[in-house]
């Protein structure tokens, strides 16, 4: 099969049961794998020679000032260029998914238009396993330092590596939070069962199914048999289940949180004070808990009490496009450097993958949020995992929550389901 079926066939597959993306609206920025890169000559201010680097970026990532961090990144780029006399960086702006996106557009270059290939490329984990699929990636060890990887937190490491190979640099993530209103919840419940006043909603309509899913992993849940297929634990689903069934009986989670199709939903009516407490994302609470004065934030509950958090981000990735990747990997060693990583990452309003970039977070707010995320976060199961898991958990859900079924009834169909689909 030639390299453009491949892509053809990726590129269908991803826009065809893409999950939907949602960012918060722009506001004013508040105050194992073994690597072992190989040395490689650094540019320094006396190179004379010409580069053009192109960068593609999601618009939420614009060096643009009416952005959330985007004059930081617009003065690092400029910095960069300054560093580097007769060096160019060029930004282009990819939509997050289809044809003419980041993915769409890297695959579909990579075999009819090389020239209009990207020297670096902001990629999703899921969009950086796909662009590895397609040999369209250049390994980092000997082009990126090795503390890039050394230095991130696990989840992180997860996100940048395919295959046991080390594609991605991280450079930010977002997680599953609850947020709660302070005045009733002085501080955050970590079990379902400590949560007796208010209003919770969570998105229970959301197509991955991640809330289910947050609750079944906290609970020590297995996504695979010992043959590698995708399998749901009818037990440990249960009790998830369970938890929230209590939650209804004892009225703080109304049949309406089965409405809500994402966190951007979620922390909307929160924000509204129609609720007391809500599953949402940290890009939406990092981006606007300036707005509700009485907002907390902390990892979700869940029936055991020990935190526990799903995460994703975001990759600098090098695009295949030549032999000589040392000008591109200049640039991804100066993005990713702490210094610049830190204040780029409180500005833009999303979470540091490294303890060196949370280091420079030490006198922020969310810097205790930070640090509990990249403790207990586990990265996100890949988008062909959730494709499989999420209806059958959303199901679930739902026949809970309206009454069709006791959790074990609705957990043993759920798991039956799944291994039906696997035959």
């Amino acid at each position: 099969m030639s390299r453009l079926a491949v892509w053809l066939c990726l590129l269908a597959l991803l826009t065809g049961c893409a999950w939907p993306a949602s960012s918060p609206p722009a506001v004013s920025p508040t105050a194992p794998v073994t690597v072992t890169p190989a040395r490689r000559p650094t540019p320094t201010s006396t190179d004379v020679s010409g580069h053009r680097l192109v960068l593609w970026l999601p618009p939420q990532f614009a060096p643009e000032a009416r952005l959330p961090g985007g004059a930081v990144l617009a003065e690092q780029l400029a910095e960069f260029e300054a560093a580097h006399p007769g060096w160019t960086v060029q930004v282009r702006l990819k939509t997050l998914a289809g044809p003419s996106g980041l993915l769409g557009s890297l695959l579909a270059a990579y075999d009819t238009a090389p020239a209009a290939l990207p020297d670096l490329v902001a990629l999703t984990a899921d969009d950086l396993a796909a662009a590895a699929q397609a040999d369209a990636l250049v390994p980092l060890d000997g082009w990126a330092r090795r503390e890039v990887y050394t230095d991130s937190y696990p989840f992180a490491q997860a996100m940048s590596r395919v295959q046991g190979q080390w594609l991605g640099a991280p450079f930010a993530a977002d997680a599953r939070l609850l947020v709660y209103n302070t005045d009733l919840y002085p501080v955050a419940p970590m079990r379902w069962s400590e949560i007796v006043t208010g209003t919770l909603i969570f998105p229970g309509a959301e197509a991955a199914g991640l809330t289910v899913l947050n609750e079944y992993l906290a609970l020590g849940g297995r996504l695979t048999d010992d043959a590698g297929r995708v399998t749901l634990e009818a037990g440990r689903l249960a009790l998830a289940l369970s938890a929230w069934q209590v939650n209804q009986r004892a009225g703080v989670l109304p049949l309406s949180t089965l409405d809500y199709a994402g966190p951007d939903e979620t922390w909307q009516v929160f924000r509204e004070r129609r609720a007391t407490l809500a599953v949402t994302t940290a890009q939406w609470y990092l981006a606007e808990a300036g707005r509700v004065s009485t907002a907390g934030a902390a990892l979700p509950p869940n029936s055991l009490g020990q935190p526990f958090t799903l995460a994703d981000g975001w990759c600098w990735a090098l695009v295949a496009k030549g032999d000589d990747y040392t000008p591109a990997a200049a640039l991804l060693d100066w993005l990713t450097d702490p210094a610049r990583l830190a204040p780029w990452t409180l500005a833009a309003q999303v979470l540091p993958t490294r303890a060196a970039a949370l280091a420079g977070w030490e006198a922020a707010p969310a810097a205790p949020l930070a640090a509990a995320v990249a403790a207990r976060a586990q990265l996100r199961p890949a988008r062909p995992i959730l494709e499989q898991l999420g209806p059958v958990l959303r199901q679930a859900l739902d026949d809970v929550l309206r009454g069709r079924a006791t959790p074990n009834a609705a957990a043993e169909r759920a798991a039956q389901e799944l291994e039906d689909l696997q035959e």
